[in-house]
């Protein structure tokens, strides 16, 4: 709930007065982080745009003591006296209704939902868990499964009985890995062109050695798909590039998947990475590596020429430090962060948060760090914190998991070149750092023909009005990918009268007020549809093709659209756009496995590793694609009872329920049939 800003300088009575006389001065807003459903009955008193410990009642009016700490207590005791009353029955009174046979329903169930309340305080005392714990997706499930038991067994069995050992969970991580494997290897027999991701790292607690890989590709629904394959041990002598390619290879092909010319690998741009990837295979480099790369070769190598930031860098990273070592971050408004050279963007985010401190701080700072504070200029310190917004915003939608990212990096490249020119208000330390970056975002920002080739599968992107010394260039790519495609065959020309209409009703321009927008192209006029072509080929025909999409539509969707009008470029697309523009998928994956090997499970076996983050990371989607029996039978039993719409007597309904429980049960034995006991 929304705690109050101001305490109350009135009475409730004066307060329960202005509400009935509509005064000015008071407004009812809801709390902006509320969830209990009673906030719909239920507003927060604000007098004077100044939250208040009160709140009123949207049906009765009446003004009630509340405050964040009493939660939800007073709503469920409040008695409104506006409550609708329940309609008379039209049933004679010496006629008994059916529902004068079973006990009435509770009112509500606020007596049994603060037993669960209670009951998840416990288990995040006891157990030492995060209040978060309780809204995860497993714990939700697990509690779901708890529910159904007891709904069909009762309260008679032990809950001790019921609950698994703990290495009975352990011994059965192995079989649900294996079942969700098998079924990844049976999906991927369908993939016919596929990207890898892949990075190693070393867990900090055992000092082991991981290697994760991740798998992109588009399937035939236009629909794109990211896999882990493994976060397994590295177990090589070294690290050299042989035993990096033998490490990944061979992981693949437990997959039934094979690397080749035609596989693009996504990685970082370490050495023994470009060596390893350079033959057998296409390699294309992590763009949010290149631009995090550049930013720190300007804040911490000496011999950078941006010696101003530098010195402000030095002093926000020491005056952060001293902050959070000595124990005074509860008293800021904000959790300042600060510098971590492994984690992208964190520049900006340490100085993002200082700055929304900057004025809470000198109280806090001893003698010593108040003389460092001073020497900061907010004004550099505010517009270089603004600056660097445009790199964190596009390493953020780089690394985007859901919609295809790689069309993206020359557009957004010569953006980020673009916003580093020098403004008249620009601070002198400001100008050195554009110059530098400016510099160094076009030579160690490497391009490949494929981002040249996915720009131009956009149609909002083709005209490469960014950077239209290189529109040449990329066509001949597009074309050279047209002609691999065909193989041998030359491209034929296409008899056409006009485009399909049904899919221009998707097409259209949205240049909205987020900045990154404005990459795209801005169509000439207002008519959309293209003009009678004839005697022209497939690529001809896109390229001359006016129309527009939506900036955030998914570029898949459209290509899914267009696969009849454009057959070829449509199988392009689906080769090209599986790329990410990053290699985040494993970063992040990294990050759930600090969060998996701790200090409490230093003893977690590397394997076991391996198996929870393929779980973590893969059982949505392919419980998505291979529901399990009990899902489909109930899945079937919830499509048969809204299909029927025949009312049934007592006697079909109890038979209804004792089949539906027989075909669960059936369920349940057919898929324990072949799994291990406990």
């Amino acid at each position: 709930m929304s705690s109050t800003v101001s305490k109350e300088t009135f009475s409730k009575d004066h307060y329960q007065k202005l509400i009935i006389i509509n005064d000015s001065s008071i407004t009812l807003l809801k709390p902006s982080n509320s969830r209990s459903e009673l906030w719909s009955k239920f507003s927060q008193l604000h007098h004077l745009n100044i939250a208040q410990n009160y709140i009123v009642c949207n049906l009765c009016r009446v003004v009630l003591k509340w405050s964040s700490e009493t939660g939800t207590r007073v709503m469920k005791n409040h008695n409104c006296e506006n409550k609708p009353t329940p309609k008379s029955s039209t049933t004679p009174s010496r006629q008994r209704t059916i529902s004068s046979y079973m006990p009435p329903p509770p009112d509500n169930y606020s007596s049994i939902k603060d037993r669960v309340v209670e009951a998840c305080v416990e288990f995040c005392a006891l157990d030492g868990n995060s209040f978060e714990t309780v809204a995860g997706e497993g714990f939700v499930n697990l509690a779901k499964q708890l529910m159904n038991a007891g709904a069909l067994i009762g309260t008679g069995l032990s809950v001790s009985d019921l609950l698994p050992h703990p290495t009975t969970v352990s011994r059965n991580v192995d079989r649900v890995y294996n079942r969700l494997k098998d079924q990844l290897i049976n999906f991927c027999q369908k993939v016919e062109h596929f990207t890898i991701t892949c990075d190693f790292w070393s867990a900090p607690f055992t000092g082991l050695h991981y290697g994760g890989i991740s798998l992109h590709f588009v399937d035939d629904s236009f629909s794109l798909r990211i896999f882990v394959l493994a976060c397994k041990l590295y177990d090589l002598p070294n690290q050299k590039a042989y035993n990096i390619r033998d490490f990944v290879n061979t992981t693949v092909e437990q997959f039934g998947l094979k690397i080749n010319e035609d596989v693009f690998v996504v990685s970082d741009n370490e050495p023994k990475m470009c060596c390893a990837f350079r033959e057998g295979t296409t390699r294309v480099g992590c763009s949010a590596h290149y631009i995090n790369k550049v930013i720190e070769h300007a804040f911490e190598l000496n011999d950078s020429p941006c010696a101003g930031v530098k010195i402000l860098f030095t002093i926000v990273r020491d005056l952060i430090s001293y902050i959070r070592q000595s124990h005074k971050q509860s008293s800021l408004s904000v959790c300042v962060q600060n510098y971590c050279k492994t984690r992208f963007s964190s520049v900006y985010l340490m100085l993002n948060t200082f700055v929304q401190v900057y004025n809470e701080l000198p109280s806090l700072l001893n003698n010593s760090q108040r003389e460092s504070y001073l020497k900061i200029s907010y004004t550099e310190l505010e517009q270089l914190t603004k600056y660097l917004r445009h790199f964190h915003d596009v390493i953020e939608k780089l690394s985007c998991e859901l919609t295809p990212t790689i069309h993206l990096v020359i557009p957004y490249k010569q953006l980020l070149i673009n916003r580093s020119t020098k403004n008249d208000d620009d601070h002198q330390n400001l100008i050195q750092l554009k110059r530098y970056l400016v510099e160094h975002l076009k030579t160690y920002w490497i391009i490949s023909d494929i981002h040249y080739v996915a720009m131009l599968l956009h149609p909002n992107l083709k005209s490469c009005y960014l950077i239209p010394s290189k529109k040449a260039h990329a066509i001949q790519l597009l074309k050279s990918e047209v002609d691999k495609s065909l193989g041998s065959v030359i491209v034929h020309p296409l008899q056409t009268t006009t485009l399909n209409n049904n899919n221009n009703k998707v097409r259209r321009n949205m240049h909205v007020a987020d900045s990154l927008d404005e990459i795209y192209d801005i169509p000439a006029n207002e008519n959309y549809l293209q003009k009678p072509l004839i005697e022209k080929s497939e690529l001809d025909l896109y390229l001359a093709d006016e129309t527009r999409i939506d900036n955030n539509m998914n570029l898949l969707t459209y290509w899914d659209l267009n696969k009849s009008l454009y057959p070829i470029l449509a199988r392009i697309a689906k080769r090209i756009l599986a790329v990410p523009a990053t290699n985040t998928s494993v970063e992040r994956l990294f990050s759930h496995s600090g969060n998996t090997i701790t200090n409490r499970r230093t003893r977690l076996d590397a394997d076991k590793v391996n198996q929870l983050l393929f779980i973590k990371r893969n059982i949505r989607i392919l419980k998505g694609l291979y529901p399990s029996a009990v899902e489909q039978c109930t899945r079937r039993k919830n499509s048969s009872a809204s299909d029927d719409a025949t009312p049934s007597t007592t006697p079909n309904k109890n038979l209804q329920l004792i089949v539906g429980r027989e075909e669960i049960n059936q369920a349940i034995a057919d898929e324990d049939s072949g799994h291990d006991q406990f």
